[in-house]
């Protein structure tokens, strides 16, 4: 017989002892992932999506086991989020991301405790999803301290007036967020904030919003909402009364801000857990690489994301046969991230703190 048909016969044996054998390669690990994928307030989801993807782009990159994606839109609905939910358990995902609103968080993370999936949101962080002992981790600071911060800060400013604008479409977070700043703000000497209230899919009139919320003549204006609708409102209130200060809950602190409020945000306060000019080597590293695959700058979504997913993977990395995933994520610890390690209570809640940041010369200044 010929050399290359011995060959052949070889490589066939050698198929088939891989095959007896069990030599087959793994099946990947299945990742989910749920959030808003549409409509106007979908910026932070799509950010938060591309991060989990490039972080199941790094664990591919490594040697181990494969990971593969699946993303479900939630509609921005608890409904929608809660089928999800059920098809990632069928499907037999090990963990999800997601999703990104509090108030979709808040109807689905029941449902995941039901199927025991372990949910990992990067954005939600109401209060009212503080202290529970279910299946739902998020790695973003919960939003009582940051709102405390806030009015710390108008208060050290002299500024003993407010008024807030409050996004109620996702009221589980904007509500308990609104309510943590006013109790604050008036704990140290403030008048009680007077509340606007809109949901941003009934075409809200921005500019009748900011002529309410300036009626009362306040120091300094809380928006409670998306960098889009921030933005928007900004450029009204500044046309109204070019002085006063705005602040602004995390929600708002991405860099979509900066390009579409302008001269508009210059000197707003900001919560930020993310510092576009750190010089920490891990930060730099994701930086470029996420720049380098979708060609912006990443958002805190992305960021989350990102963490959430690693943290994940090297949960089950960690775990032995008579442990669950949420097991390993509850252990006292503390888990890598891009910019801040994260750590988790019992609850399997972020101990980590904002910082405040200011608006200055179109970038994100860290305040000390």
């Amino acid at each position: 017989m010929s050399l290359p048909g011995l060959l052949s016969i070889r490589r066939l044996a050698l198929v088939g002892l891989a095959a007896l054998c069990g030599c087959q390669p793994a099946a990947p690990i299945k990742v989910g992932f749920v959030g808003g994928l549409s409509g106007r307030v979908s910026e932070l989801t799509v950010d938060a999506r591309n991060g989990t993807q490039l972080a199941i782009e790094t664990l591919n990159a490594r040697p181990g086991p494969r990971y593969e994606l699946r993303s479900h839109d939630d509609g921005h609905t608890a409904e929608l989020g809660a089928v999800a939910i059920d098809s990632m358990a069928d499907e037999g995902d090990a963990f999800a991301i997601g999703p990104m609103m509090s108030g979709v968080a808040k109807g689905m993370a029941p449902q995941a405790s039901k199927r025991h999936l372990v949910l990992i949101s990067p954005t939600a962080n109401s209060d009212e999803l503080n202290g529970l002992d279910d299946y739902f981790f998020r790695v973003i600071p919960t939003a009582g301290p940051g709102a405390d911060q806030l009015a710390e800060a108008a208060i050290a400013r002299g500024l003993k007036s407010a008024a807030v604008m409050a996004e109620w479409r996702n009221s589980a977070y904007s509500d308990s967020f609104t309510r943590r700043f006013d109790a604050r703000f008036q704990a140290l000497g403030g008048a009680p904030a007077k509340v606007v209230r809109y949901e941003t899919d009934q075409s809200p009139d921005y500019a009748h919003i900011a002529t309410e919320l300036l009626v009362s003549h306040p120091k300094v204006l809380l928006l409670v909402c998306s960098a889009v609708d921030a933005s928007i409102v900004s450029q009204q209130l500044r046309r109204l009364d070019p002085g006063v200060q705005i602040a602004m809950s995390s929600w708002s602190a991405n860099v979509q801000l900066l390009q579409l409020g302008g001269r508009a945000v210059e000197g707003a306060l900001v919560l930020q857990v993310l510092d576009l000019d750190s010089r920490a080597p891990a930060w730099l590293d994701f930086r470029d690489r996420f720049v380098q695959r979708y060609g912006s700058t990443p958002s805190q979504a992305a960021v989350f994301a990102y963490d959430a997913t690693m943290m994940g993977a090297e949960g089950l990395r960690r775990k032995t046969d008579n442990q669950s995933l949420r097991d390993v994520l509850r252990a006292p610890g503390t888990w890598p991230g891009v910019q801040q390690a994260v750590v988790f209570d019992h609850f399997g809640d972020s101990v980590s703190r904002f910082r405040l940041s200011e608006v200055h010369a179109g970038r994100f200044v860290m305040l000390h």
